[in-house]
């Protein structure tokens, strides 16, 4: 979305034109979820309660943006957002760990909520980059196969024995370089091999295309390694090899 174009639906969402603001929405929601997951320093899904603080902010910052005022809408945007977490913080007293720029105006309010703890991937990863720029880094790998935050969160697998199906996919894929080659060259996985190796079905593959890449990408990359908590893998080491399934 061009300035020129932004600043014309930002004008027709604030006349009331819902169409205009539910496209606003739809297209930064990548947007809010970068914006937030640094802001609380944890990869959020939209499930988290944070996220949907966060949805209300860009909301508000519609209505109350003015570009007049000399900043872009993205900054408005996302100073209104990080305004309505210090509020939520602040009114639920929750036990986050939270880590804002030094520079940043709230970052004294949100300190006050800050319980010094960090989960345990967070730990592991204390030595490599900053989780947010894990964060950040990780949607941008994502988006070159084509998978968005929102379609991850959309095709992640509900039931038990599907998520462990895919993961011993992700496994076996993972201990066949030629293969996991061709997915890191074509950003396409190699169903018709796959399929073949595993016994599972292509349509179960296709269909959970864009899961088995994300995990794929979190253990093969050793810079992604604090996201493992959120594929609810337990036990895997990055790089880790095990037997043929």
């Amino acid at each position: 979305m061009i300035n020129q174009n932004l600043e014309q639906v930002l004008a027709l969402a604030r006349d009331g034109d819902l169409c205009a603001r539910e496209e606003l929405i739809r297209s930064h929601r990548d947007f809010i979820a970068k914006v937030s997951s640094k802001a609380c320093n944890r990869f959020l899904t939209w499930d988290d309660d944070e996220l949907s603080v966060a949805l209300l902010g860009f909301n508000e910052a519609i209505d109350k943006f003015r570009p007049s005022e000399g900043a872009s809408f993205h900054t408005f945007a996302q100073r209104v957002i990080r305004s309505r977490l210090v509020d939520f913080f602040r009114k639920e007293s929750r036990h986050r760990y939270l880590s804002l720029s030094p520079m940043d105006p709230d970052d004294e309010e949100l300190s006050r909520f800050d319980m010094e703890y960090s989960s345990e991937q967070y730990q592991e990863a204390e030595n490599q980059t900053l989780f947010a720029e894990v964060v950040e880094s990780y949607i941008e790998t994502l988006a070159e196969y084509g998978v968005i935050l929102d379609d991850l969160v959309k095709v992640s697998p509900k039931h038990r024995d599907s998520k462990e199906t895919l993961l011993k996919v992700a496994l076996r894929l993972i201990n066949e370089p030629v293969l996991l080659q061709f997915l890191k060259n074509n950003k396409l996985l190699p169903l018709k091999e796959l399929e073949s190796i595993t016994g599972v079905k292509r349509r179960v593959l296709e269909k959970g295309r864009k899961y088995l890449i994300a995990l794929v990408l979190i253990l093969t990359d050793s810079k992604f390694y604090p996201l493992k908590s959120f594929t609810e893998i337990p036990g895997i080491s990055i790089g880790e090899k095990v037997p043929p399934q």
